[in-house]
């Protein structure tokens, strides 16, 4: 229980950071996609699943500095569509921060990130504490291609859900946030701090 409420405590934190650095920082992301998960063979046997299927899952990604970024996300558990149902309950709230390695490429950023989870299972909500790695692939100024891939981690004394690995891919879009908090008008002068520069 106190692990659970720090990690709601986590969530809180980096969401209010979130929006406490708007005015320094003016490009935003949102992104849709889908998720897949995958537990091992001893877990699956818990879980009732060895693959679950997250469609869709919805994310915002705001800079707060040159470098990192804070993201949130939610994995929904995927809706009946024929050959894609789950037999297990999956849905999951993300909080990262990530660092990203801008001045590899102008069109592939590729990042790490650590943050936490808030997993609802078929017993109940879980935390987990979460590693990662991921790369966005900028088509144009504005529209990507998001994967990465997640190592959620939950202590064993919760018999809700267990560790496992979280894939996803999306879509992204790039807008300038800043605006919406200034009537319109940039509040910050960094052109090129949403993972690439659209000066050049």
């Amino acid at each position: 229980m106190v692990l659970k409420k720090v990690s709601l405590v986590v969530c809180i934190l980096l969401s209010v950071s979130l929006f406490a650095q708007i005015q320094e920082q003016n490009k935003w992301e949102i992104g849709v996609g889908v998720g897949i998960v995958k537990f091992s063979d001893e877990n699956a046997a818990f879980i009732g699943d060895k693959h679950l299927v997250q469609i869709p899952r919805l994310n915002l990604t705001v800079p707060i500095s040159e470098s990192l970024t804070v993201d949130g996300a939610m994995s929904f558990n995927t809706f009946g569509v024929g050959f894609i149902e789950n037999s297990a309950k999956y849905f999951s709230m993300d909080a990262s921060l990530r660092y990203n390695f801008r001045s590899l490429s102008e069109q592939i950023v590729p990042y790490v990130f650590a943050g936490a989870s808030l997993v609802d299972s078929e017993l109940k909500m879980t935390p987990t504490f979460n590693l990662g790695a991921g790369a966005t692939y900028w088509i144009t100024k504005n529209f990507g291609i998001n994967s990465q891939l997640y190592y959620k981690y939950s202590l064993e004394s919760f018999e809700s859900m267990r560790s496992h690995i979280q894939i996803t891919g999306g879509i992204v879009f790039s807008f300038d946030g800043g605006s919406l908090f200034s009537g319109g008008r940039s509040s910050s002068s960094v052109g090129g701090a949403c993972f690439h520069n659209p000066n050049k």
